[in-house]
Parts: C-alpha cells; sequence; structure tokens
C-alpha cells in the first residue's frame, strides 16, 4: 500500500548542489486544467517553488508562502518531507540551516525498527516519534477499499494519534519536519490539516498534495517498475496524489466535525493549543 509502498526503491541520481534552496526547475509547471493564469496553474506553481533540494530527500518542501487571509503562511516553520534516512551530509547540514529544530517521524514503530532515520549530527535537532498508524492497523488500512477510504479510516480510527502529532507541533519551538516514508500519505495528511487551520484555501491545500506527484515522478516509475506487471496499473493508481482525494479528506473532516479544528477538539486538544497550532503559520 502506498502508506509505504511494498516494492521500495530509490534512485541514485545526482542532486543539485543548490542544497536547501528551492529546485531549479520548479518554475516549469504544466496544468490541463487550464491557461497559466488560471488559478489551479498558479497554486500548482505556488506549491512547485516551494520545493527544497535537501539531497538525498525527493519529497521536502515548506508549507510557508501559501496565500492565507491577510497574507501568505510563514516559512521556515512547518516542512514536509520523505523519509530523512535518504539525507546524505550535506543534506543533514542543509536541514539544520533551514532552522529545522524538531523533527517528527509519523510512521509505524516497525517501519523505524526496520529502516531507522540515522542518529541526528546536528546540534539542538530533537526526534520525535509519533505514529499515525500501529503496527497492528498497517495491514487493515492497507486491505480498505481505495486511497481516500483508506485515508478516512485513518482520520476515523485515529484521532489521539493525530492528536499527539499536533501537540508536538503547537509545543515546538523554531522550525517543524515531520515526514512519514515517501511523504505523501500520512504526511499529506497531517499538512493538509495545518493549512486549513492556518486558513488555506482548499484549492492551494490541494495543490500542495499533488506537488507530490511531480516531486516523485521518478521514484513512482521505480516502484511500479519492480511490482508484478499485472499490478502495475492499480499500484499506479495507488501512488498518484489527485487532488479530489485529500478534498475528499477536508469535505470529511467539515462534515463530521465542522472542520479541521472540531476534529481536534473532539480527540480532546484544549482550545488553547488548537490556537496555538492555528497561528503557526499566521
Amino acid at each position: 500500500m502506498p502508506l509505504r509502498p511494498r516494492l521500495p526503491g530509490r534512485t541514485e541520481e545526482g542532486r543539485s548542489a543548490n542544497a536547501g534552496r528551492p529546485h531549479e526547475g520548479a518554475q516549469e509547471v504544466r496544468t490541463e486544467a487550464g491557461p497559466e493564469s488560471s488559478p489551479v496553474h498558479e497554486a500548482l506553481a505556488s506549491a512547485a517553488s516551494r520545493r527544497l533540494d535537501w539531497p538525498d530527500c525527493q519529497n521536502t518542501r515548506d508549507l510557508g508562502g501559501l496565500p492565507r487571509p491577510g497574507g501568505l503562511t510563514r516559512s521556515c516553520v512547518l516542512i514536509r518531507s520523505d523519509h530523512l534516512g535518504h539525507l546524505t551530509e550535506p543534506g543533514r547540514e542543509a536541514m539544520q540551516a533551514y532552522g529545522v529544530a524538531t523533527v517528527i517521524d509519523l510512521r509505524s514503530p516497525g517501519e523505524v525498527s526496520r529502516d531507522p532515520v540515522p542518529p541526528s549530527r546536528s546540534e539542538g535537532v530533537r526526534y520525535v516519534h509519533a505514529p499515525l498508524i500501529d503496527d497492528a492497523n498497517m495491514n487493515n488500512i492497507g486491505d480498505a477499499g481505495n486511497m481516500l477510504e483508506r485515508y478516512l479510516m485513518i482520520v476515523d480510527k485515529r484521532p489521539e494519534a493525530f492528536r499527539d502529532v499536533f501537540q508536538q507541533v503547537a509545543d515546538a519551538e523554531r522550525g517543524v519536519l515531520f515526514h512519514c516514508f515517501a511523504g505523501k500519505d500520512r504526511t499529506g495528511l497531517v499538512a493538509a490539516m495545518l493549512l486549513e487551520l492556518a486558513g488555506v484555501a482548499h484549492e492551494d491545500i490541494a495543490a500542495d498534495y499533488a506537488e507530490t506527484d511531480r516531486q516523485l515522478a521518478r521514484q513512482y516509475e521505480v516502484w511500479i517498475g519492480e511490482a508484478d506487471p499485472d499490478k502495475r496499473a492499480a499500484f499506479r493508481d495507488e501512488l498518484r496524489c489527485p487532488p479530489d482525494r485529500i478534498l475528499g479528506v477536508l469535505d470529511h473532516l467539515q462534515q463530521k466535525w465542522g472542520g479541521v479544528e472540531g476534529y481536534l477538539e473532539a480527540s480532546g486538544m484544549i482550545p488553547a493549543d488548537i490556537d496555538r497550532l492555528s497561528t503557526k503559520l499566521a
């Protein structure tokens, strides 16, 4: 299941020397949804321009720079990423230079045991393991329906896990980076909720989610190439991050709890801490 691809692998292609800076090709965005001046195109361009090139992570970007009421979300505060075990020494240096002081690992205990994050050589970086899914639920979720149904199962069955993650974000000082394996599903859920709390429009949240398809495009082909030929089409669909998928999650949260704030209140997070969380990106 794409929460952690069953057929993992990663390319060994070279990386830009401009570690910590937005990817040089970020401005070259194309969309079939409309002309370059369309809101969809602008949202996708914004997502691509926030990409961070930290060797050898492939799906790292800042949640800053997105439109919100009164301005833009703050940069260098919340960063989403794939597994930090991919970081080279220049990548770790870039992460530290960017101001990351807390790393939140969303993977299950079994995943961390099999593929641990190497101890950070950067002073002042705190590592927090806050699994969104425990080992007992990994297979159950992987066997459930389509990807949207899997997302909704995580949201419905793991409110306390989300509360613990967001409490860590609210309490953290300086920059916070959160990641799972590919930085796609669990990381995408957390990012979407944080952006909604900051007042970011759903179309911009969806564009940030969909940007993963661009950043992991080459890695997708590696994983798909390792799958059984008769399963590749279905696997490709599972890997994709279409905007409608995360919009379905946001709609579900709105219908069932009145939004992310209501969901966190129902999970046991106190209003004062939700307010602190909401202002992280303000």
